[in-house]
């Protein structure tokens, strides 16, 4: 749990394991909504449409989905209005290259700004934030359990020999990162965030490693709102 951590955090898309939508408010042609927000199929198409036009003859290896592309618009929607909070802003130049390489799209794609610009707020929300509220047992054993499902952590690790050994700019990080998870739900609850079955679960990720064996990413930390609600879906692929 490195400072390097950082951009693997970032790159998360990660997201929010969000409401069902009511019946009514859930056509079809809705992926999601955030208040009176809707993101529709059509928005989530031509994102995609946009990635697999701009890799061309490679497009067959489209290294994103469709619930990427949901999860990366209602997430960039929340962190704007958790960033509003902070009077933090993007950057004139966001680091588009960098992240496009990660994405493995090019750094003129739709999904590659909107990546690019949750992940830069994401970070930059999480520095301004001065919590000095200790991490609960709860917020370290759900950290605990993530290591553990991911194998980040040695076989036969008790939680009590976890607690003890992280060190504590970890710990710092950590309790930055579920401060700004709490303040997501703040800021989600209230909008009754919502999303199509076929999309969920989703979660708002603020805290990810890489594991060193796979190199895949996953959260430590994560946001999630809402709960089921069981609408008619449809094929719209």
């Amino acid at each position: 749990m490195q400072r390097t951590r950082r951009l693997a955090s970032m790159t998360v898309v990660a997201s929010l394991a969000l409401a069902g939508l009511s019946a009514c408010r859930a056509g079809t042609d809705v992926a999601a909504s955030v208040g009176d927000a809707r993101i529709t199929e059509e928005r989530v198409q031509a994102v995609l449409d946009d990635a697999r036009n701009a890799l061309g003859e490679n497009a067959a290896n489209l290294p994103i989905t469709r619930e990427d592309v949901v999860n990366v618009l209602v997430s960039r929607d929340l962190i704007d209005r958790v960033a509003a909070r902070h009077n933090v802003r993007l950057p004139a130049s966001p680091s588009y290259d960098q992240f496009a390489a990660l994405v493995r799209l090019p750094a003129t794609t739709e999904y590659v700004r909107l990546y690019t610009e949750y992940s830069t707020l994401q970070y930059d929300v999480e520095q301004s934030m001065t919590s000095t509220t200790p991490l609960s047992d709860d917020d370290l054993k759900d950290v605990f359990h993530r290591l553990t499902a991911n194998g980040g952590i040695e076989p036969g690790t008790t939680f009590d020999t976890f607690r003890t050994s992280v060190p504590p700019e970890a710990l710092k990080e950590l309790q930055a990162a579920v401060a700004l998870r709490d303040e997501v739900h703040e800021v989600a609850d209230p909008l009754n965030v919502s999303v199509h079955p076929r999309y969920q679960p989703l979660e708002l990720g603020v805290y990810g490693v890489r594991n060193q064996k796979t190199n895949a990413i996953y959260q430590l930390v994560a946001a999630e709102v809402g709960t089921d609600v069981t609408v008619p879906v449809s094929d719209v692929s």
